[in-house]
C-alpha cells in the first residue's frame, strides 16, 4: 500500500534495529516490568525474539510503515488460535534467554495478562501500534490500523488495548470508531504498569 510516500509492508528480520524500539515504545512500562531480569533487559528479549518465527513478537506477525526507506511505524495482528500457539513459542524464547530466571519472567508475564488479555474468539487483535516521535500527527497510525482491517475482511470485531495514560492514542482510536469496553487495573502493583482500556470496533 502506498499513500504519497508512505508504504505499509510485511516486516522482515532486517527491520529489527528499526522496529524493536517502536515495539518497546508501544508499552515501555509493561515491557520493562516483565522482561528486565538480572543482566537481561526488555531489549534483549525483543531483539532475540523478533528475528525468530513462532512467538508473539516475531517479525512474522508485524507490519511496518515506511517513508523514504525509513521505518516510521509498526503494528501487529493476531487472532485467538494463532495467539495460543505463539504464546507457547514465547515461553520457549523466555526459557532460552533467561534460563533459571525464566519462571520469574513468566510469572510477571501472567500478571500483565490480567490487564492485557488474550484476544477474544473471532476477533482481530491489533497491538504494538507505534509511530516514531518525529513522525506523529501525520495520520500514520490511522493508516496502519485501516490497512490491517482492510487485509483481514472476514473479521467484524477489531480489538486493541491501550494504556489509560496514553490520551492521544485513546483519542485517535475513538475517532476511528473504537469504544472502551472495559478498563483493567493492576492490583498489587499499581504505579508499575498503568491501567489499560480494552477497546473494540465493529465493522
Amino acid at each position: 500500500m502506498t499513500d504519497s510516500k508512505l508504504i505499509i509492508r510485511n516486516a522482515t528480520p532486517n527491520d529489527v534495529t528499526s522496529i524493536v524500539p517502536l515495539i518497546y515504545s508501544s508499552g515501555p512500562k509493561a515491557w520493562t516490568f516483565v522482561f528486565s531480569e538480572g543482566k537481561k533487559t526488555a531489549f534483549d528479549f525483543l531483539n532475540s525474539s523478533y528475528t525468530q518465527r513462532g512467538n508473539t513478537v516475531s517479525y512474522t506477525n508485524h507490519y511496518v510503515a515506511e517513508v523514504g526507506g525509513k521505518v516510521v511505524g509498526s503494528i501487529l495482528s493476531y487472532t485467538q488460535p494463532s495467539f495460543l500457539a505463539l504464546t507457547a513459542g514465547t515461553a520457549i524464547r523466555i526459557l532460552s534467554l533467561y534460563k533459571w530466571h525464566a519462571p520469574k519472567v513468566m510469572a510477571r508475564g501472567l500478571k500483565t495478562e490480567t490487564i492485557i488479555q488474550p484476544p477474544k474468539s473471532s476477533c482481530l487483535y491489533l497491538g504494538h501500534i507505534a509511530v516514531l516521535e518525529t513522525e506523529r500527527n501525520k495520520g500514520i497510525a490511522k493508516q496502519l490500523i485501516e490497512y490491517m482491517i482492510q487485509i483481514n475482511p472476514k473479521y467484524k470485531t477489531i480489538s486493541l488495548d491501550v494504556s489509560a495514560e496514553n490520551k492521544p492514542a485513546i483519542s485517535l482510536y475513538q475517532k476511528l470508531g473504537f469504544q472502551i469496553k472495559e478498563t483493567r487495573n493492576p492490583i498489587g502493583w499499581e504505579g508499575i504498569i498503568p491501567s489499560h482500556h480494552y477497546m473494540e470496533k465493529q465493522i
